[in-house]
C-alpha cells in the first residue's frame, strides 16, 4: 500500500501546496523537509529490520509475533515510520526513472531538430 501511495505522492504534495497557498517554497524549506523526511524514513527502515518483517513478507515466517506489552502509540508510530520509508522509496525511484525518460525524449527531440547532430 505504501509503495502504491508513493507512486502518487507528487499529486499529494501538489494538493498540499494548493491547500496551504504555497506558490514557491524556498530552498531552505525544501531541504529541511527533505531532511526531516529522510530521518523518519531511516528510522522506519531500522524498525523494519528490527521487527524482522522481511521474513514475514517473503512468507518465511507464517505469523508475526507482536509484543503485547509495547505501548500502542509507539507501535503505531513505528509502523507509520515504516510506511513513510516505503512511500519515499517509491516516490524517489519513480521520480528518478521518469526523469531519465524525460531526458531521453529531450535528447531525441534535439537530434530530430538538429538533423541528428547534438
Amino acid at each position: 500500500m505504501a509503495l502504491h501511495l508513493g507512486l502518487h505522492w507528487g499529486m499529494f504534495l501538489n494538493l498540499g501546496k494548493k491547500a496551504l497557498h504555497i506558490r514557491q517554497s524556498s530552498r531552505a524549506q525544501a531541504w529541511a523537509l527533505r531532511g526531516i523526511s529522510a530521518v523518519i524514513a531511516v528510522y522506519g527502515l531500522i524498525v523494519f529490520v528490527q521487527r524482522n518483517l522481511l521474513t514475514y513478507m517473503l512468507l518465511q515466517t507464517e505469523f508475526v509475533f507482536l509484543d503485547f506489552g509495547e505501548a500502542i502509540p509507539l507501535f503505531y508510530l513505528d509502523y507509520l515510520a515504516m510506511m513513510v520509508c516505503f512511500v519515499l522509496l517509491s516516490y524517489w525511484v519513480t521520480r528518478l526513472l521518469t526523469g531519465r525518460q524525460v531526458n531521453r525524449s529531450r535528447e531525441k527531440n534535439k537530434k530530430s531538430m538538429n538533423g541528428g547532430l547534438v
